[in-house]
């Protein structure tokens, strides 16, 4: 071997010395980002699962606040029926009362007649 055939075998040995330093160099970057996009996608998954249980959480208590004001609305209605109630047998018993009065006005008038009636056959 010659001293330009060493130098040469030299000088490609240090090539592939640097060549293999930056690819070693570039794999283990690429390891320590994969690595740590894991740990992202493990984060963003636990943080994914936090918040779809908080959203059936909110959606439970929708469900119990629709049950809620549908009970509140039934309720409102329902004192508003009672009340129309109330108001219908008011009416019923001031209009029972009336006719009692009518009634009695009726038979007095009946007796003025009758009064009146026995008051003309003597005349006659």
């Amino acid at each position: 071997m010659t001293i330009g055939q060493k130098y040469f075998e030299k000088i490609v040995l240090e090539e592939n010395n640097l060549l293999f330093n930056r690819f070693n160099k570039i794999l283990n970057t690429m390891f320590v980002e994969i690595d740590n996009e894991r740990e992202n996608t493990l984060r963003l998954e636990d943080e994914r699962k936090k918040l779809s249980i908080n959203i059936e959480n909110y959606k439970n208590q929708i469900k119990k606040l629709e049950e809620r004001i549908k009970k509140q609305e039934f309720l409102e209605k329902n004192k508003e029926i009672q009340k129309e109630s109330v108001k219908i047998v008011s009416n019923k018993a001031k209009v029972s009362k009336d006719n009692l009065e009518i009634k009695k006005i009726i038979a007095e008038l009946i007796q003025e007649i009758d009064a009146c009636m026995v008051l003309l056959e003597e005349d006659v």
